[in-house]
């Protein structure tokens, strides 16, 4: 595998599909905080534009760590 690879839960190639993803996904989760942030984010990946979900940068999570955000902000 190359070091290049990442790979993602959802797709996130487009906005609709992203959010329609994650609502799909939505009668699996047991945890109801996650849920509820699930929730959150469909609701505003409706109501974002186009121009402003491309300018988005999904960044892979580290297993069993916090993000690296230095250097993000």
């Amino acid at each position: 595998m190359e070091d290049d690879v990442q790979w993602c839960i959802f797709n996130h190639s487009d906005r609709k599909v992203l959010a329609e993803d994650i609502s799909a996904s939505l009668p699996y989760i047991d945890d109801q905080d996650m849920a509820e942030l699930m929730k959150q984010t469909v609701l505003l990946l409706e109501e974002m534009s186009e121009e402003d979900f491309s300018e988005l940068v999904f960044v892979p999570a580290e297993e069993e760590d916090e993000p690296d955000w230095e250097g993000l902000i």
